[in-house]
């Protein structure tokens, strides 16, 4: 089976070096920048909960600054599109360049749209929904730390392949080590994630703290509405989810058992980089007013994230 990892950051690396040990994938890993000419160059290298080494030659490493060889096109039978939100639109320009006409692509990037654009980009029949809770991070190029093991969920849409369809990729996960489920929501399981790291994320960062300390009823208080004006937005696009009760306790299970993490969005904005609340608070702003919904938690969370970093506004 022919894998691409297309915006291969730390998430999509560490995937990397994962589905690099399945002797029945083929993978490109196609990357950007210092990383990903130290991976052209040699190899990568994966550190923290596991030790791997893949050589340069085990896979295909290929560079956006160089650009891809010719004879790839339309060779892939699976795309994971793993960039920042903001890389999404051309990464699926991409992927309708590598996949094979009957092949499955999925973007496991946090947010909302992303599903979307890469339908538009390919048609409905080759897209399915995704989502990780795997952790990794980047000391270095060329290294990526191993921060937590997670799941990916993989998940249907209308019209989209189904679970038979998406077998062999499930398969390859598997072989690789990775825990990987099917959802026939795939919307749901999208939104999911989205309402967690709309709670979570802009909190953790606008207040310097790690996750755990949102627990603190002032800060929890403020995240579970922010969460709950999402999940309000979600029912009214018919997305199926659980009760509001429910939804707390899912929050709070998570802010326990990443207490210790510091989020991304608060690593971007420390780093001074552009952030994803385009496509987290702010998108879930815009979903709102699409349908008369007001969102008034995430409009302030969002315009004051995007206050810190000006550059994060890209949406």
């Amino acid at each position: 089976m022919k894998i691409a990892i297309l915006g291969a950051g730390s998430l999509g690396s560490l995937l990397a070096g994962f589905l690099a040990e399945d002797s029945q994938a083929e993978l490109m890993v196609h990357s950007k920048g210092d990383h990903g000419a130290m991976m052209v160059a040699k190899g990568l290298k994966i550190v923290g909960e596991a030790e791997v080494h893949i050589d340069a030659n085990q896979a295909l490493f290929t560079l956006d600054e160089i650009g891809l060889p010719e004879q790839i096109n339309g060779s892939m039978d699976a795309i994971l599109l793993t960039g920042k939100s903001n890389s999404i639109a051309p990464l699926s320009s991409l992927a309708q360049r590598l996949l094979r006409p009957n092949g499955i692509a999925v973007c496991l990037s946090n947010g909302l749209g992303h599903a979307e654009t890469l339908v538009d980009a390919l048609g409905p029949h080759r897209v399915i929904c995704g989502t990780t809770t795997y952790g990794a991070w980047r000391p270095e190029p060329g290294t990526i730390h191993f921060a937590g093991r997670g799941t990916i969920v993989l998940g249907r849409l209308q019209d989209g392949p189904s679970q038979v369809d998406v077998q062999p990729l499930l398969d390859a996960f598997t072989r690789s080590g990775l825990a990987c489920q099917w959802s026939e929501h795939g919307p749901a399981e999208v939104w999911m994630k989205v309402l967690l790291n709309i709670a979570i994320n802009p909190i953790a960062a606008l207040s310097g703290v790690k996750n755990g300390e949102l627990l603190q009823p002032s800060l929890f208080s403020a995240a579970l509405e922010t969460m709950l004006e999402g999940a309000r937005i979600a029912r009214q696009e018919r997305v199926h989810l659980p009760d509001d009760l429910a939804l707390e306790r899912r929050l709070q299970e998570v802010l326990q058992a990443t207490s210790e993490n510091h989020c991304s969005m608060l690593q971007d904005v420390r780093a001074g980089r552009g952030t994803e609340i385009a496509y987290l608070n702010q998108a879930v702003v815009e979903r709102g007013e699409r349908i008369g919904v007001r969102a008034p938690m995430n409009q302030m969370l969002s315009a004051m994230v995007e206050a810190l970093t000006p550059s994060s506004n890209q949406h």
